[in-house]
């Protein structure tokens, strides 16, 4: 194990950005990832997407470099950049050969440091953004993954897409863009993460070099940790699709933050519950012995503060009814029962066997690294990754199965034709009929 766990190394740059660095050897490859540590949350009420719509920005020219020009030197390295923001944060990568390596750090610093956030690439931006968000919502999978998000946290910073919708889009303006940037990058709150075949040494000076006059923005936004107040109530919601004949169902309850000390215990009985595939009880209950779906999976979103746990699948709309029964049926019975030690040893064995193939290449790693530093999970969190996992009892499966799953608090979205499913739904309790927009 210890041969592929990379060591990380750290260093305070002038301004106070945090840099990490991973000596990687195996090709002749650099990744570099800059990450101001506030992201979708953070977007203003009302105007979804403007993290998101500020990464992509970034991308567009510099106070040097107009977009093509920018472009044009990248590629021509045959170096690759990428910027998006999710929850929790906002990431910048350019990654390309080990031996550009200090012209990509100095492109990077370029694209964080001076965005020239030019006017005349807003509208187009917005209309990439409208032609995407259109397309996405001719597929009922999206449709319901929104939707569900929407219903179940309302208001509260998670409950919109990273992407925002079209109505929000509406409300943008450049500005808001502009001060999403001034506010929340900061050396204070960032950290830059380098991965590749250089000596620590050699990637600490040139990120003095790039960095050292950065001084940013801020104060950032407080971080978003606290669940919210108020959840949508549990219960059966339809949205009505007359043009379909399967329904796609969401089901789901508040989860846990990334740093409950229950991640561990709860990964491994979500993976026994609905995240490993055809060995699952779900797609054992719902495919295997019902027939009744193709594909079934659970999901924690473990973030800063409590993410939601979501049961997706889609059925024949004739169905519906019986695999929400069911679904909730199978989370109870794991509930109350708990997992056998075969599944919790199974489920262990491929955390474990998986875990080196998220090490590969610089960018995993790195991906992993910024990670680490997000949600503080301590610099020795890849070397006791392995045994952590293994020191999950059947007894603590249990008991993080036992208070983690909340059958009877569940949250259920039906998106499908209510003419063949309505009346069926009710029969599991009462149906709140919610609208399109």
């Amino acid at each position: 194990m210890a041969g592929y766990v990379p060591e990380i190394q750290q260093a305070v740059l002038p301004g106070g950005l945090r840099f990490l660095g991973v000596e990687y050897d195996r090709v002749p490859w650099v990744s570099i990832t800059f990450m101001a540590k506030r992201g979708s949350e953070a977007d203003p009420p009302g105007k979804a997407g403007v993290a998101d719509c500020a990464a992509e920005m970034l991308t567009l020219g510099t106070g040097k470099r107009s977009q093509l020009e920018l472009a044009t030197d990248i590629e021509a390295r045959g170096a690759s950049l990428s910027s998006r923001s999710g929850w929790d944060a906002t990431i910048v990568g350019l990654e390309g050969l080990a031996e550009d390596f200090p012209e990509l750090m100095a492109t990077l610093a370029e694209i964080v440091q001076t965005p020239a956030f030019p006017a005349e690439e807003f509208p187009l931006l917005q209309e990439r953004r409208r032609a995407e968000l259109a397309h996405l919502l001719d597929d009922p999978r999206e449709v319901a993954n929104r939707r569900f998000t929407r219903l179940f946290f309302g208001d509260a910073p998670y409950g919109h897409p990273p992407t925002g919708d079209l109505e929000t889009l509406k409300n943008i303006g450049l500005t808001d863009l502009q001060d999403f940037y001034r506010r929340e990058f900061t050396p204070a709150d960032s950290t830059l993460v380098v991965v590749g075949m250089s000596s620590f040494a050699r990637m600490t000076e040139e990120a003095g070099k790039a960095w050292q006059g950065w001084q940013g923005g801020g104060p950032a936004s407080a971080p978003y940790t606290r669940a919210p107040e108020r959840l949508c109530s549990p219960g059966l919601y339809l949205l009505d699709r007359p043009d379909l004949t399967q329904s796609e169902i969401r089901l789901g309850h508040l989860g846990l933050p990334r740093s409950h000390p229950d991640y561990f215990a709860l990964r491994l009985v979500n993976y026994i519950l609905g995240e490993g595939g055809f060995s699952s009880r779900l797609m054992s209950r719902i495919r295997s012995d019902l027939g009744c779906t193709y594909g079934i999976r659970s999901t924690f979103h473990f973030r800063r503060a409590p993410g939601p746990f979501v049961i997706s699948t889609f059925t024949p709309a004739a169905q519906t009814a019986l695999v929400v029964k069911e679904i909730k049926a199978v989370v109870q019975e794991v509930k109350e029962a708990g997992v056998t030690e075969q599944e919790l040893a199974e489920a262990q064995s491929y955390y474990v066997g998986h875990f080196p193939l998220g090490l590969e290449t610089a960018r995993q790693i790195g991906s992993r690294v910024v990670s680490m530093d997000l949600y503080d999970l301590g610099w020795d969190y890849l070397q006791q990754y392995r045994q952590r996992i293994q020191e999950v009892t059947p007894d603590a499966a249990r008991e993080a199965a036992r208070k983690h799953l909340q059958p009877d608090s569940l949250t259920a979205l039906v998106v499908g034709p209510a003419a063949l499913c309505a009346k069926d739904l009710e029969a599991l309790g009462p149906v709140e009929i919610i609208a399109q927009n």
